[in-house]
């Protein structure tokens, strides 16, 4: 059964959660240590029945990972029991060439704190946000990666910049309040998508940084810096599921 003080132990979190943007900033930041993103279930996901006391055992007291709707639904569940004004939102990924994706695909979240909303995401499989940022257009550094919100038409946009490269998006959305059966779509979608074109991807967040995985490509991120290398062979690929992608470790 989906337990808050148990969801709490298990990222690392230590003594009171009041509902203030510290504690926002410390349990997005530990969830996505604790918690990898991985596409590899998204052919297994239950799109029209979210189940939280099962994505809960799966997930937090087995420590595997999952994809956007699975760690989105449930850090949303933790935040309403801790008292957060929270509201799911739809984003959507950009595509090669600039095309955006469907307005249902990824799934976001937004929160209301002191007369601010924040952008909260812990479920994201490419270079994301370590903790909330601000919807106000501010930028922020994160493990020395910039991150901003900007509104273009509309959308709100995710852009980010590393040391190496300019601003590139990330994703936009709308801050339309969606509810968790708004992504049914996406079973739709995936069935349709022929499996040859499936492409592996996995991301965790670090102490200084974060690591993602596209295919045989290990890109890791520290201190603002992009190190992108190949995946040659078997044993590699082993040492990288050891090193980020192996289930966290119980409680």
């Amino acid at each position: 059964m989906f337990d808050k003080e148990t969801y709490l132990d298990h990222i690392g979190h230590r003594g009171a959660a009041p509902a203030d943007l510290a504690t926002l900033r410390d349990i997005h930041h530990r969830h996505q240590t604790r918690f990898h993103y991985d596409n590899g279930y998204i052919r297994t996901t239950d799109f029209v029945e979210f189940d939280p006391d099962t994505v809960f055992g799966t997930i937090v007291l087995k420590g595997r990972g999952g994809i956007c709707t699975d760690l989105n639904l449930l850090f949303h569940r933790l935040l309403t029991e801790l008292g957060y004004d929270v509201a799911l939102l739809s984003a959507s990924m950009q595509l090669a060439g600039g095309q955006w994706g469907p307005d249902v695909e990824h799934m976001v979240m937004v929160v209301a704190l002191d007369g601010q909303d924040w952008l909260v995401d812990v479920g994201n499989g490419g270079i994301s946000i370590a903790e909330p940022v601000p919807l106000s257009g501010e930028t922020v550094t994160q493990h020395g990666v910039d991150f901003r919100v900007t509104r273009q038409g509309g959308h709100h946009r995710l852009e980010y910049r590393t040391r190496q490269k300019p601003w590139r998006n990330a994703y936009r959305f709308t801050t339309q309040p969606r509810d968790p059966g708004d992504w049914r779509v996406l079973a739709e979608l995936i069935a349709a998508q022929p499996e040859e074109r499936f492409v592996r991807r996995r991301r965790r967040g670090t102490a200084n940084g974060q690591v993602v995985q596209i295919a045989n490509i290990l890109l890791a991120i520290e201190d603002g810096v992009e190190r992108p290398r190949p995946i040659r062979t078997e044993q590699e690929l082993r040492e990288i599921d050891a090193t980020y992608f192996q289930p966290a470790p119980t409680r």
